[in-house]
């Protein structure tokens, strides 16, 4: 393979073996960054010289055999074709040499006769022929071979030889004299060897891997390497092994750091921990000008640019290489660097997270370093970036010897780990409890640790926690007199069992909030216990509306959202709260507050449900369940289960639903609001399939606990009207009208959907020539902006059975379409199949039988033509699947068609058309 913009050198070393060749001995001082090519460029001319009539002769300097004496004068030796005599003498040469090194009487000075006797062997050979020596990596060889091929190379005047050594450094290194003497000889000449230009790594990935390759990928290549053949090579086979920058560069970076210098490698250690040239000198105590030197050398090489390493892999590699401790070490340094020069407390954090806490506390033990790691949690946790905050916590935690700092320390530890997932805190809240029983925990942060108690079910602690904090007096401060009143508010409307132990209320009106996110925070949570307690108001949705709108979603109370997002939802504006809900979803990160995006996927799905988006309720709760391990949500796992009960059972995934309420939930949780949507959708379950005693029970103690607790509004959970259903289930059509009867009295005002499925319920309790009028107005509510498709669908469906119970069958055709169209968009799999099932069964006998059906093979075609399988038919119309399967080949004969498909288009009938339609959607 053609060596890439080598031509200048090569012509140069051309012209310089001729003249050599001539009896005009020249010597070559090849240098240049490191991993350049050098060695490659003497290595490569090799086999050029020998077509020139010179024979080459190589050695390698070794960092590991500079103990060795006359080492790589030993490798020339070995290389050239001497007659025996010549060798022999060589070898005792070599051999007195290396006895003459090692008697202290010399001082390790090498004999002149010596030196002018092994020169003498190779300056003879070179009569004989001519001669291209080439020793790689010069400076590293041995003293007593360095004195050899100085007096060589001032012996080459009129010897037929061309002597090139590479010399690893960019530019001649002046302490190193054997290539300063060098420079100073007439016949010597300088070759440097450059990194490849933008063009020459086009030139060499289009060797590799073809121009197209080239075109795409050599502008990137050049900037992640420098253009340093070694790197981008190392880019190719990453590439041809499908990586980017991946195991071969690694490599190739570690393999420049082994070439280099100890100062360089101490100052690529340095880039590793400051990421840039400011400040490297003191880091690490070398002189400006060395520093400087040896950064524009890595430059020059390939690793770095100005801005730091040139791919990110380059420092990980790095990085990787050197020492813990010394890395350790280099971090606590930097640190208390960027403290004396007034950095910001997330750089100073930054350094002491790497730096550790070593046994001595170290750098740690120093007066600013416990504020500065407190300060940069705060910071971290305002920009959404929870995981640096606990990290940042969890090592003030460790180093803090004073139990009210570090109580307050394990407080916010808590509150930034919430965000990531509360499961993880569980093992610091006894820690907690445990500070507060010694009076170290105060104010906000007891109530940090009630919540957090409640959240996991551990109530007899939190009522524990919640007295002492009433009973000491502790609210005078702006901040906990807000907090307070914000857990009285959350007490209210999700533990209002508990809401007592904090007593009566002191005062009247709000307090000063201390922040303006505390302040959102108060009014979000007051909004939502406003309505569960009094009912949907406008006062309340406007408070909701205007805390969304002033909420910037990296803030880390997800409650405030929460709260809002349901205050609209139970207020029924449903349509407002998944706009506001997928805004905030779409600007939050999943990988940095797993636990925050969890819990409003939550509310999402509960959002979907009452909108009969039942596809995306699963979606949503499904997902929540998946981000957030189930032992992580506590007492409100109930929340995303009830969802997933809900929408499976109205899907008729009935199965699937059955394994959501098979889960393990805290016995905990049915004293919270979220045990009773547990308690509905277990209802739910019970009147689909059919146990309607059982549901009646769970609705029965989700409505005592709602009254009890203050919270009993139908725009929360209408039990009322899923109760009268279940009265009508058990043919109590009078006690069905008594409950919806109880509901409209006690609550005048109620959301749209609630409305439309109370009058839908009432339908059926009422004569059959009323049932059409309700249900129109149950159709009507339920498809307002805020209504429910699911229950539109219901509606539509009973429509229809009104209607055809009255004998008005085109109404019921056009009712019935309705019906599957909404029920087959908002995938309630159930409806659709059921109602396919009443409409064959409905279906009078044609009045001519000119396509040749029976009666049942038109009942089986009408259920296959909606994509009803033949299992389903079966089950409906009671026959046995091969009953079904002769049906249809009977059909598909006297139809003159072969597949399903064209069953729709040729049985017509009143409703297959559209029915067809929404299977497909």
């Amino acid at each position: 393979m053609e060596l890439v913009e080598r031509e200048a050198p090569l012509a140069l070393l051309t012209a310089l073996a001729e003249q050599a060749r001539d009896g005009h001995g020249r010597a070559v001082l090849v240098h240049g960054p490191v991993a350049a090519g050098k060695s490659v460029l003497v290595h490569h001319f090799a086999d050029r010289a020998l077509s020139l009539g010179m024979l080459p002769l190589s050695a390698l300097g070794s960092k590991d055999e500079r103990h060795l004496t006359l080492g790589v004068v030993r490798q020339l030796v070995d290389d050239a074709p001497l007659d025996s005599g010549d060798r022999a003498r060589a070898v005792a040469l070599i051999e007195e040499g290396v006895r003459a090194a090692q008697c202290q009487d010399t001082g390790g000075q090498l004999d002149d006769g010596i030196v002018h006797g092994l020169c003498t062997v190779l300056l003879e050979l070179a009569e004989r022929c001519p001669l291209y020596i080439a020793v790689d990596d010069v400076e590293q060889a041995d003293q007593a071979s360095l004195t050899c091929l100085a007096y060589l190379a001032r012996r080459l005047n009129s010897a037929r030889v061309l002597a090139a050594f590479t010399h690893g450094g960019h530019g001649c290194d002046t302490g190193f004299r054997f290539g300063a003497d060098l420079m100073r000889r007439p016949n010597c000449h300088r070759v440097e060897v450059t990194q490849l230009s933008a063009t020459g790594v086009w030139q060499l990935t289009a060797q590799h891997l073809g121009k197209g390759i080239a075109d795409e990928r050599s502008v990137d290549w050049h900037a992640y390497s420098g253009g340093n053949p070694l790197l981008v090579e190392a880019l190719v086979r990453d590439h041809l092994g499908g990586d980017e920058a991946g195991p071969r560069y690694r490599e190739a970076v570690l393999s420049c750091l082994r070439r280099h210098r100890p100062d360089m490698i101490r100052v690529l250690s340095g880039y590793v921990v400051l990421g840039e040239p400011d400040n490297l000198d003191r880091l690490l105590d070398l002189s400006p000008a060395r520093t400087t030197e040896a950064v524009h050398e890595l430059i020059a090489g390939g690793l770095l640019t100005t801005d730091g390493f040139r791919h990110e892999t380059a420092r990980e590699a790095v990085a990787g290489a050197i020492d813990a401790d010394e890395l350790a070490r280099l971090h606590a340094r930097a640190a208390v660097l960027a403290h004396e020069r007034g950095a910001g407390t997330a750089v100073i954090a930054g350094h002491l997270l790497h730096a550790g806490a070593p046994a001595d506390g170290g750098v740690l033990q120093e007066p600013w370093a416990l504020p500065a790691l407190e300060d940069a949690a705060a910071h971290a946790l305002r920009g959404a970036a929870a995981d640096r905050a606990v990290d940042c916590l969890r090592l003030a935690g460790l180093v803090c010897g004073d139990p009210l700092r570090r109580a307050r320390i394990t407080a916010a530890l808590i509150r930034a780990e919430w965000s990531i997932n509360p499961g993880v805190s569980t093992g610091r809240l006894g820690e907690l409890v445990d500070a507060m029983r010694k009076g170290c925990l105060r104010g906000a942060d007891a109530l940090t640790l009630a919540r957090a108690l409640l959240w996991h079910g551990r109530f007899e602690q939190a009522q524990e926690v919640l007295g002492h904090l009433a009973g000491s007096g502790q609210a005078a401060d702006p901040e906990t007199a807000t907090e307070l009143q914000i857990t009285r508010r959350r007490l209210r409307h999700t533990y209002p069992s508990f809401l007592a132990v904090l007593g009566p209320r002191s005062g009247a009106g709000r307090p000063p909030t201390h922040s303006v996110s505390a302040d959102r925070r108060l009014q979000a949570v007051s909004a939502l216990a406003a309505v569960l307690g009094e009912g949907p108001h406008q006062e309340a949705v406007d408070m909701a509306q205007r805390v969304l709108h002033g909420t910037r979603p990296e803030e880390l109370s997800t409650e405030t959202v929460e709260s809002a997002l349901l205050t609209l939802a139970y207020s029924g504006r449903a349509e407002r709260a998944t706009a506001w809900c997928d805004l905030h979803l779409d600007r939050m990160p999943l990988r940095r507050t797993p636990g925050r995006r969890a819990r409003l996927g939550a509310v999402r799905a509960e959002i979907a449900l009452r909108r009969g988006d039942l596809s995306d309720a699963r979606r949503y709760a499904s997902e929540a369940l998946a981000t957030l391990p189930a032992i992580s949500w506590g007492v409100t796992v109930g929340a995303p289960l009830s969802t997933l009960v809900l929408a499976t059972t109205a899907m008729g995934r009935y199965d699937e639903a059955q394994i959501y309420l098979d889960h393990h939930v805290p016995e905990a949780m049915f004293e919270t609001r979220y045990g009773m949507h547990y308690h509905y959708a277990r209802a739910r379950f019970g009147i689909a399939t059919g146990y309607l005693d059982m549901a009646l029970e769970d609705l029965r103690r989700c409505g005592a606990k709602l009254s009890q607790w203050g919270m009993d509004t139908p725009g929360l959970i209408p039990w009322r009207t899923d109760v009268a259903e279940v009265y009508l289930g058990l043919g109590r059509p009078d006690d069905a009208r008594r409950m919806l009867q109880e509901q409209s009295a006690r609550f005048p005002v109620m959301p749209n959907r609630v409305r439309g499925i109370a009058s839908r319920v009432l339908a059926g309790a009422g004569a059959p020539a009323h049932r059409p009028a309700l249900l129109r107005q149950a159709a009507e509510l339920l498809q307002s902006d805020d209504g429910d498709r699911y229950e539109l669908a219901l509606a539509f469906a009973d429509l229809a059975r009104a209607y055809r119970t009255l004998g008005e069958f085109r109404r019921a055709a056009a009712a019935e379409r309705r019906a599957v169209i909404v029920a087959a968009d908002c995938h309630a799999e159930a409806l659709v199949r059921g109602l396919a099932v009443e409409s064959a069964g409905a279906l009078p006998a044609p009045a001519d039988d000119g396509d040749g059906l029976t009666e049942a093979e038109r009942r089986v075609a009408a259920m296959a033509a909606v994509g009803c399988s033949n299992r389903e038919i079966a089950e409906g119309l009671h026959v046995t699947v091969s009953t079904v399967e002769q049906h249809l080949t009977r059909t598909y004969r006297k139809l003159r068609i072969s597949r399903r498909a064209d069953l729709p288009s040729l049985l017509g009938g009143p409703v297959m058309g559209d029915l067809t339609d929404a299977r497909r959607r």
